[in-house]
């Protein structure tokens, strides 16, 4: 993935900035970026990518994906040391599903068309019955690449948006996994709860589709600042008890 120098040193910069300030802070200081990020991750984006109310209807809330989204986030939290492979990723895939009517941890069984669109041309993922061999692909060239975490994080959540897995759930899946991979690396997660993502978001990922690497590493660096900007403005709050 392409690089933005720039952007790349403001994102250090943050990333050192919140370590000193989480460095010896009480357990309320600690808690509250974390209670943030979660609440962020499991709620307000949920609602910011899928939910498009009118006029006369308030968007519906599946409560069941919250909760499975707070508790997978418990999850790669938890298991920092965890290596991230297919039988994980499976795993995130169904801890996101269960009491929905998605079928969880199963991968899918037809073929797939990608609900993106670049210049009039619809992209397909490749047929189901490649998904096992390309998933490992995916995890492979993560594992045994010698890339920057960022760079790794982003190509990762791409791959598996454009792989399509799963019957649903796949963006959701695969931003689990991005998330898994900088926090890992020392990050704090992307949260996309600019009330812009929506589109942004979708708009970045098909314009990787049709070649414009720059311009979906450029989105994902200015969402990434944007959360540590979050981040870093919370703590200057916080009380350390």
């Amino acid at each position: 993935m392409t690089k933005s120098p720039k952007q790349k040193t403001v994102i250090e910069q943050n990333r050192s900035l919140i370590t000193e300030m989480l460095s010896g802070a009480g357990t309320h200081k600690r808690l509250n970026n974390m209670n943030w990020i979660r609440h962020e991750m499991s709620y307000t984006e949920p609602r910011t990518l899928f939910f498009v109310p009118n006029k006369q209807q308030t968007p519906y809330l599946d409560y069941n994906y919250i909760k499975n989204l707070g508790n997978a986030y418990d999850y790669i939290v938890e298991n920092t040391q965890t290596p991230i492979n297919a039988i994980e990723i499976v795993k995130l895939h169904n801890m996101l599903c269960i009491n929905t009517n998605i079928m969880g941890g199963k991968f899918r069984t037809t073929p797939k068309v990608l609900e993106i669109t670049v210049n009039g041309q619809r992209y397909h993922a490749p047929d189901a019955q490649e998904i096992p061999s390309e998933l490992n692909n995916i995890v492979f060239k993560m594992l045994n690449s010698k890339e920057h975490t960022l760079t790794r994080a982003f190509n990762i959540h791409y791959d598996l948006i454009m792989l399509q897995p799963f019957d649903d759930f796949n963006k959701r899946t695969a931003r689990l996994v991005m998330n898994w991979i900088l926090i890992q690396g020392g990050y704090r997660p992307i949260i996309f709860n600019s009330p812009t993502d929506k589109q942004k978001y979708k708009d970045a990922i098909a314009q990787c589709a049709n070649g414009n690497i720059k311009a979906y590493t450029t989105y994902m660096y200015s969402c990434m600042t944007r959360t540590q900007k979050s981040i870093i403005k919370l703590l200057s709050k916080s009380k350390i008890m």
